[in-house]
């Protein structure tokens, strides 16, 4: 089964997702923060380097891994510019704030690829009934093609796409995008298929 084809089940999955990430990040922030996700496609490696700037694009996310009825892999990254952007909205600081890549910017980027990755995983469990697991996040600060290639080695290595969501985060002082990575592992695809139908 290629992963294309779960992309309309996994469109249904990313907008509510969404709903309760924006849910999550607007309590944990006590401000309402919405998230969108406009435009869901697969690709490969370099198209995921694409979606963010490039192979030599430094940028900064967050990784989680998804166990339990299938496996995979989840990453948030952003442009490190996009990725500052982002600290300074879920902090309510005006954009600019944040001038680099601090333990108070990772730290922040940890917990937001926490309720992201997180809220998708636990919106595809309860879409397609499964028991899924979300770990910890790890954050991730490299350049793109160092951080798709070194996660997404033995899924990529067996000649699957990933899927990429761009993920619009905004709040009443502005905006910002970022790109979320799923990708299902090999031996996984055939129970999405089956649990999909």
């Amino acid at each position: 089964m290629a992963v294309d084809e779960l992309i309309p089940t996994l469109a249904a999955v990313a907008a509510d997702g969404a709903v309760r990430a924006g849910r999550g990040l607007s309590g944990l922030m006590g401000q309402e923060i919405s998230i969108h996700v406009p435009n869901i496609r697969t690709g490969t490696k370099n198209d995921a380097c694409d979606a963010v700037g490039g192979e030599e694009t430094v940028v900064i996310g967050s990784y989680l891994s998804i166990s339990g009825d299938i496996t995979g892999h989840v990453m948030l990254l952003f442009p490190e510019p996009r990725a500052l952007e982002c600290v300074d909205l879920m902090m309510g600081q005006e954009p600019g704030t944040t001038t680099g890549p601090d333990e108070m910017a990772c730290s922040a980027i940890s917990e937001l690829g926490n309720i992201v990755g997180s809220a998708f995983v636990n919106a595809l469990a309860d879409h397609l009934n499964l028991v899924l697991h979300p770990s910890p996040p790890q954050v991730l600060h490299d350049m793109a093609i160092a951080l798709v290639e070194s996660v997404y080695a033995e899924v990529l290595s067996q000649g699957s796409d990933v899927v990429m969501m761009d993920a619009v985060f905004e709040d009443q002082k502005g905006r910002t995008a970022g790109l979320l990575i799923v990708a299902p592992d090999p031996a996984s695809l055939g129970a999405l298929q089956r649990v999909a139908a």
